[in-house]
């Protein structure tokens, strides 16, 4: 909205000097209306269960693929940063994760589950090819580099089918719909928006608001009930 503010801005500056109009165009145009941002679903608790359910842990593929969800669905992480994620970025005595966020570049550090933190033992110590990567998740087929790529399109497109779980282009059922669903359960659960926004990384709290949309229980709490407002229109009864 930016643009075409400016540009009438400057027109009705112009048309008000030569005297065709007297608007008070800064009055009118100061503040331009907030950009309005889809808000994209997330996964319920039973989708995430068949998620996990259907990755046939048994593979290399399954195993790297189950410590990936396992993880983005423990911390919230960004795929990017899952993707970079070094093997020294974790301690293991502490149970913590410590990195630096590629997005915002600031520091983050989170506790690591025991979900995520076995199932990425699983993956280093019996599905990790032999890479001196330093990254933890590495390719499967040579050369065992670390992963580059949509890797978070494949590995969704790979299991939501198994697990039943309708999608199509543009749903928002990607990888970082996972990340969405770390931050709606903790709306859900009642943490503050301040403490969720500091364990999801973000630079801002506005930018947490929007999984309170998302938290539809919780929403219907806050709803004013209508006992008091009488329907007068008989086919709405």
């Amino acid at each position: 909205m930016g643009n075409p503010v400016w540009a009438i801005k400057h027109f009705v500056r112009f048309t008000n000097k030569r005297g065709l109009t007297h608007l008070d165009v800064e009055g009118l145009l100061g503040k331009v209306g907030p950009r309005r941002v889809r808000v994209l679903p997330c996964f319920t608790t039973d989708e995430t269960t068949r998620i996990l359910a259907a990755i046939d842990t048994t593979t290399a593929h399954g195993k790297r693929d189950y410590a990936m969800v396992a993880l983005a669905l423990s911390t919230g992480l960004r795929g990017v940063d899952i993707v970079a994620l070094r093997r020294d970025a974790i301690d293991w005595h502490r149970d913590e994760i410590r990195l630096v966020q590629t997005k915002t570049s600031a520091e983050l550090t989170l506790p690591l589950s025991v979900l995520a933190g076995n199932a990425i033992a699983d993956w280093l110590l019996n599905g990790r090819p032999d890479s001196a990567a330093l990254e933890v998740f590495v390719r499967l087929k040579a050369p065992f580099v670390k992963l580059t790529g949509p890797t978070g399109a494949l590995l969704m497109a790979r299991w939501l089918d198994k697990a039943g779980i309708s999608h199509r282009p543009w749903d928002g059922k990607t990888f970082h719909a996972l990340r969405r669903t770390t931050g709606t359960r903790l709306i859900e659960s009642g943490v503050e928006l301040e403490l969720t926004a500091q364990i999801l990384g973000h630079g801002r709290v506005e930018s947490s608001r929007r999984y309170i949309a998302l938290a539809v229980t919780s929403l219907r709490d806050c709803c004013l009930p209508l006992d008091g407002w009488a329907c007068t229109r008989e086919g709405l009864r």
